[in-house]
């Protein structure tokens, strides 16, 4: 009988920390390519440590074929992965807005490596994504994060049939909202480097021997700089509140 009940409680633990260290992988801040791979592993054997007592009472009998139980490994890592994808897409928004306000000022040649995407990219969203990281942790929000991980439970029950028609739809309107969002943080930046640019337009046509392009790339350049460090705080706690409502959304708050 003993046997038997560590058995259980083996399975159990497995079985949570399978859901919770896929999550893990995806997750802004902890599943970054430069957190150590050992770091990502103590958290999450850490947090199914901890979870798995609440979790224990949702979770199935231990399958006793083979195909069933990796039927039931699967499932897990999906609804991990599914919850991960949707923080790491709203964190996406920061590379779609640092891309548009990168061509608005002029820095769209301007290239570095970008650590929230784990890629190349543009200085401004290197920067925006930097930042973002850092303020998820320090408005707590890696809290709701593992949060909306433990509360998956009590939507996707262990065992049950994924609702993978649900999960696309939920997926696509995640891209859309992170696409929308993204855009409306570059949207003072494209209005106003669109009002420049046509009144450089207007200077070279009515003074051609104007060397037009000297003068105005420092001027967008060095304004748009001017802007993004004025306009800072306000993107990113507009962007934090997008990335809160889809977590609590997930809590089903």
């Amino acid at each position: 009988m003993l046997q038997a009940l560590i058995t259980g409680q083996l399975f159990a633990f497995l079985l949570v920390f399978t859901r919770v260290g896929a999550a893990f992988l995806v997750l802004p801040g902890v599943g970054e390519t430069f957190v150590s791979a050992r770091i990502r592993l103590l958290l999450a054997l850490t947090t199914a440590l901890v979870v798995t007592p609440v979790a224990r009472p949702l979770l199935p009998a231990q399958p006793t074929e083979p195909a069933l139980l990796t039927l039931l490994i699967t499932a897990e890592v999906m609804v991990g992965i599914f919850i991960g994808t949707i923080a790491r897409t709203m964190l996406a928004a920061m590379e779609t807005a640092g891309s548009i306000i990168s061509n608005a000022v002029g820095l769209s040649a301007a290239q570095s490596f970008n650590p929230a995407m784990a890629a190349p990219g543009n200085a401004v969203s290197a920067l925006l994504g930097i930042v973002a990281i850092l303020l998820i942790f320090a408005a707590d929000l890696h809290h709701l994060m593992i949060m909306a991980v433990v509360g998956s439970y009590d939507v996707f029950r262990p065992g049950m049939q994924l609702p993978v028609g649900d999960f696309s739809q939920h997926l696509t309107r995640v891209f859309s909202e992170s696409f929308l969002v993204g855009l409306q943080l570059s949207a003072p930046f494209v209005v106003i480097g669109l009002v420049f640019n046509l009144g450089l337009g207007l200077v070279a046509r009515l003074v051609p021997q104007i060397q037009i392009f000297f003068i105005g790339i420092p001027i967008q350049i060095g304004g748009g700089l001017l802007l993004l460090a004025a306009g800072m705080t306000a993107l990113m706690l507009f962007w934090l509140a997008a990335f809160q409502a889809q977590l609590v959304g997930l809590l089903g708050g």
